[in-house]
């Protein structure tokens, strides 16, 4: 089998990635083991992000819509911030783009892919059933990016930060009409992190990310879970009667940073690349998958075109995602008094206000530095070791 595009990999990164080529006119192929049959965790999406990514939502995945995120600390103490969001039903999501990537010519197909070779200047996956022959291979397959791996690329800066992820469904009377999006930290977040949201009526998912413990991390829900049930009995009587209607597992990149994301006919995008965040994953995925077609018009697949793509990419999101793990580390290195403090200090206070969000960013820093002046130096650092 033979195209100009393959990509591997049905996140929404890669079927972005595949929608951008198709429109430069490549021959694209998609290939996914579990194509038709995916289960991706990730279901809330902010608006902000959304529009910043250049996605517009549609009405026909919405289930439920927020008021916006409140970042809670042990002591119960929350940051409110403002935005709106929407929590998703994937599967519908995933249709969506999937069809779209259809109508744009994509060819989706349910393989696996085994292996890697080169073949002249092109590039050779090997699948349990064929071998696909293609000019750009854009690895798009997750956290685990083998492919990359096999081409001799390592794709995140820090995989040791990658965060694992248990999300589960649940239902409890009244939990989905709540209409914030939490993020729990310190102690009450046993791992690292975890979140609650909304998803109408009374469904909700709760879900813990765990750093330094890879897979094993059922306990820690559990932990979560209990105390999560603690918190919501001051609002919810019948906190006792919730339900875990499935599971779902996964990893996220959020403090992993991109690393070697380009080489001659191969790129990695979304989650593979540290490219952490459904609608800036998909931003991701769209730029790669762009300078791939263009890069087929041009007659040149080379890693010097391709790094355009790792460019563009740097000037929209790079400081970004440094911030962001900048102020993760801080996090971590801070005590459950210094969380509270930080949480009654900023209480109140609308940090999203105005300018890029950068400056934001930058600006939130500089108020944790009034309340713990040591955390913008460790910012700073930070930044450094990025």
């Amino acid at each position: 089998m033979k195209c100009e595009v393959l990509v591997v990999g049905a996140s929404s990164a890669g079927i972005m990635a595949a929608i951008a080529s198709a429109r430069c006119d490549a021959k694209v192929v998609l290939i996914d083991k579990g194509l038709g049959n995916m289960s991706h965790p990730a279901n809330t999406i902010f608006q902000g992000m959304a529009l910043h990514a250049g996605l517009f939502l549609e009405k026909s995945y919405i289930i439920n819509k927020l008021e916006g995120m409140r970042i809670i600390s042990p002591g119960c103490h929350a940051i409110t911030i403002p935005s709106i969001g929407y929590f998703l039903d994937r599967k519908r999501f995933d249709d969506f783009y999937l069809q779209r990537a259809r109508s744009e010519g994509v060819s989706l197909l349910r393989l696996e892919a085994k292996d890697l070779k080169p073949l002249g200047r092109k590039k050779c996956v090997i699948t349990g059933q064929d071998e696909i022959e293609a000019d750009v291979v854009i690895d798009a397959s997750g956290i685990r990016p083998a492919l990359a791996w096999k081409n001799g690329l390592s794709p995140m800066l820090h995989p040791e930060d990658i965060a694992w992820a248990m999300e589960a469904t649940v239902e409890l009377h009244g939990l989905g009409e709540e209409r914030f999006f939490e993020y729990y930290v310190g102690s009450i977040a046993p791992g690292w992190k975890a979140t609650f949201s909304p998803g109408g009526n009374d469904r909700a998912t709760l879900g813990v990310f765990v750093r330094g413990h890879q897979q094993e991390i059922h306990g820690f829900f559990q932990r979560f879970l209990s105390l999560f049930k603690r918190i919501k009995s001051k609002c919810h009587e019948n906190v006792d009667d919730l339900k875990i209607i499935s599971l779902a597992y996964g990893g996220d990149p959020i403090a992993a940073l991109p690393g070697q994301i380009v080489s001659d006919g191969f790129m990695v995008t979304g989650g593979a690349a540290g490219q952490s965040g459904l609608a800036y994953g998909m931003r991701a995925g769209a730029i790669c998958g762009q300078i791939a077609g263009e890069a087929l018009r041009a007659g040149d697949v080379s890693a010097n075109f391709l790094n355009r793509y790792e460019t563009i990419w740097r000037s929209e999101f790079y400081w970004e995602y440094r911030m962001g793990r900048a102020a993760l580390i801080t996090l971590m290195g801070m005590n459950d008094k210094e969380i509270d403090r930080l949480a009654r200090s900023l209480s109140g206070k609308n940090l999203f206000s105005r300018g890029s969000l950068f400056k934001k960013t930058f600006c939130t820093g500089t108020n944790l530095a009034l309340v713990k002046p040591k955390i913008l130096f460790d910012l700073v650092r930070s930044l450094a070791r990025g």
